[in-house]
């Protein structure tokens, strides 16, 4: 990497907007609950108290609840504290509304998870009175959607490292502009962990080397850090200065997978399994279908509560799409298995994506209809709603909740600009 490359690139103060709601998971909760508001509250993945911690309101964050907390040791902690589970499709519906906030700016909008995002300010707009009055007016939009009780952190900087740096910093309900004066200041202020992509393993290597603070590494030229720390060593001297060398890109999906983690039930029979099974495969064909691809490699892995795991896997087999035809390689696949144990975690991977079709000899086969039948619940369930339609196998235990909150891949992709 070659120094001259960036440092050719023109650095503005007010090219990136970074936009991090705050506790949102726990703000969502609050704003959909009333009897919640002004109480530490704290969404947990289930209702058990060995159950973790996904998010915490700020009261709860002031008695030393974290992402990862146990219930039992939160309770502890905060004896007052409130805790529900989560709500997953309440999330993603705040997203979107949000994303379509950012999206009605003039900005490019770039999604980082479901809670966060940067923008990326065109350059007839990179001043400071332009850049400003867009985030009032982010922020009173947000108001009059959800007053105060959703409300997000904005950093503006020159790239979207720096500019995550100051949202965090100004959290909650803050907003900080970092200008390339400013930084040397604004670093002296932090440690080094406390830095976007710092763990405690590279402060180490960091340390070995004499760099013990961000300003220290702030310093250092950029042939010490090239010399000791490589291509990331130079990105490191770059993204402190303000230069983008963070931008994301979507790559070419090569897999799609689907996952779900037990609660209290924990099924250990094969037929109590496809209940599960069947619901993933309906995830997965979903959206094959909206994606346009096919799949014809697919990989299972089943996880037990005793810490051990089956995998299976079949490559190069027949083009499959619709629910039945996955559930039916999972199935034949599971078959091989002669004892299952409590099961903790079922994941199903597909892979050997493909938008061509195999062309059959025959028309109006089984499969054909099968076919045609998926994909008419699929034009359904994108009109009325996901929930309106599902295998009747997946609904042995109505008590069970197969809706989980994941990375939301796809929701990112639905609500971004790439």
């Amino acid at each position: 990497m070659k120094a001259e490359n960036f440092i050719r690139q023109e650095v503005c103060d007010y090219s990136t907007i970074y936009i991090d709601m705050d506790s949102f998971f726990a703000s969502v909760e609050q704003f959909y609950d009333k009897s919640l508001r002004g109480k530490p509250v704290a969404v947990a993945t289930g209702n058990s108290r060995g159950s973790s911690i996904v998010a915490a309101s700020y009261d709860a964050k002031a008695k030393g609840i974290k992402t990862g907390t146990r219930v039992y040791r939160a309770l502890e902690l905060c004896p007052n504290l409130v805790v529900v589970e989560d709500s997953p499709d309440r999330y993603r519906q705040v997203h979107r509304e949000f994303m379509a906030i950012f999206h009605n700016t003039f900005c490019k909008v770039i999604p980082k998870g479901i809670d966060e995002a940067f923008l990326k300010v065109p350059s007839y707009a990179q001043n400071r009175g332009e850049v400003f009055a867009l985030v009032k007016a982010i922020k009173a939009s947000l108001y009059n959607l959800y007053n105060e009780h959703i409300d997000c952190s904005i950093g503006v900087a020159s790239n979207s490292w720096l500019a995550k740096q100051a949202a965090s910093y100004s959290k909650p309900k803050g907003f900080i502009s970092l200008t390339s004066g400013e930084v040397s200041n604004f670093y002296k202020g932090l440690t080094l962990t406390s830095l976007t992509g710092i763990g405690d393993r590279m402060a180490r290597q960091f340390a070995n080397h004499a760099i013990y603070t961000p300003t220290d590494l702030y310093n250092a030229s950029w042939k010490y850090l090239g010399t000791n720390f490589g291509v990331n060593g130079h990105k490191w001297y770059l993204r402190l200065r303000g230069y983008e060398v963070d931008m994301p890109s979507y790559k070419q999906q090569k897999s799609i997978s689907n996952q779900v983690t037990m609660g209290l039930y924990k099924p250990s029979t094969l037929k109590e399994i496809t209940t599960f099974v069947t619901k993933i495969c309906e995830n997965l064909s979903s959206r094959l279908v909206k994606k346009s691809l096919n799949s014809n490699s697919l990989e299972i892995i089943v996880y037990f509560c005793d810490r051990t795991r089956a995998t299976f896997k079949i490559e190069n087999t027949a083009y499959m799409q619709d629910t039945n035809s996955i559930k039916s390689v999972c199935i034949m696949l599971l078959n091989k298995h002669k004892y299952f144990k409590e099961v903790l975690k079922i994941c199903v991977a597909l892979y050997g994506l493909s938008a061509v079709w195999q062309v059959g000899l025959f028309e109006n086969t089984e499969s054909d209809r099968l076919e045609r039948a998926a994909r008419a619940v699929h034009l359904i369930r994108n009109r009325y709603g996901s929930g309106t339609s599902a295998s009747a196998a997946s609904y042995f235990e109505s008590s069970i909740s197969l809706n989980r909150v994941g990375f939301a891949g796809d929701l990112l992709k639905e609500t971004g600009s790439l």
